[in-house]
């Protein structure tokens, strides 16, 4: 009798902790919205800060969808805000030649940083944590250099920052990553190397590739936080991108993203991560918190996150 009652505790435990991780990231969000919502005294959810919400959302976003694919292998990549920052400074370059160019060099500038940030993880061995890091150091001391403080480029091309603009490039590259990551052979591949990548190599898996092609997402996406953070500001700085990685690890960590990657990562931890982390960081605007204060906030926070939603026997941030 004894032996059945811990059997059926033991599976009650599990249901619970099954329960848990399949609506973390929703459960967060709403703890987030509404203790905020609070805070600001009804002024979080106005209609008129639903944009400025969606702003902030909208680059980390992007930041947080390019990453989903490298999270599954259990990589990390601490570049992506320095890539946005070169990004910008070379697009910025390049409007003084033709404002046709914007566009095309900050993604292929992204993509090219993708690429070597692949080369040096799936070649040469270097732990990604390690190789984007120092990717980052090199990226930043490139765009400081070249911009030797700011450069701009014509206001007129501010209308690439309208909202419509946004939503639907926005909605366009979710549908596209969504399937990709969710329905495609290469979004189960980058899974199954995150699994084991002995078994993806015995099942015919091309690691090396799947790892590369990954980088150069993520790298793509950051090229477009580039030049939509340029286009905003019509001014490229040293400054752009500055703590960007912070932001999208956050976002997707709160979303409940597994740490070691394999088929527990959910595409939906990216979207659900990145809008309570807009909240977040909206709410704590309207209350009159100065960043510095605000990193901190956020740097309890991934601490707490990790804390309460790490399961320490398979390693994973709870999904």
């Amino acid at each position: 009798m004894d032996k059945i009652v811990a059997q059926f505790s033991r599976k009650k435990k599990l249901n619970m902790r099954e329960t848990v991780r399949n609506y973390f990231s929703l459960i967060g969000l709403l703890i987030v919205a509404v203790v905020f919502e609070i805070l600001t005294e009804g002024n979080l959810l106005q209609p008129r800060n639903l944009m400025n919400i969606f702003n902030n959302f909208f680059s980390i976003g992007l930041g947080a969808m390019g990453v989903v694919f490298l999270m599954s292998l259990g990589e990390l990549d601490l570049s992506v805000g320095a890539i946005a920052g070169l990004s910008a400074a070379l697009a910025a370059y390049a409007a003084q030649i033709s404002l046709v160019l914007i566009l095309p060099v900050a993604i292929l500038t992204g993509i090219a940083i993708g690429l070597l940030n692949g080369v040096m993880i799936a070649r040469l061995r270097v732990e990604s944590f390690i190789g984007t890091l120092a990717m980052s150091f090199v990226a930043r001391g490139i765009t400081t250099w070249l911009l030797n403080g700011s450069v701009g480029i014509p206001i007129s091309l501010r209308v690439f920052d309208q909202n419509s603009v946004k939503i639907f490039v926005f909605v366009a590259l979710l549908a596209v990553l969504f399937l990709l990551f969710e329905f495609s052979p290469y979004g189960k591949q980058c899974r199954s190397v995150g699994a084991s990548v002995d078994a993806a190599r015995q099942s015919g898996v091309k690691v090396e590739k799947v790892r590369t092609m990954a980088f150069m997402i993520s790298g793509l996406m950051c090229g477009l936080v580039g030049f939509f953070s340029l286009v905003r500001t019509c001014t490229a700085s040293s400054k752009t991108g500055n703590a960007f990685e912070f932001d999208v690890l956050l976002a997707v960590l709160f979303g409940g993203m597994p740490l070691t990657g394999g088929w527990p990562v959910k595409f939906r931890a990216a979207i659900l991560g990145s809008i309570a982390m807009s909240v977040m960081k909206n709410g704590m605007s309207l209350m009159g918190i100065d960043g510095l204060t605000q990193q901190i906030v956020e740097g309890v926070i991934l601490i707490a996150i990790v804390v309460i939603a790490f399961d320490r026997k398979s390693a994973n941030v709870i999904k």
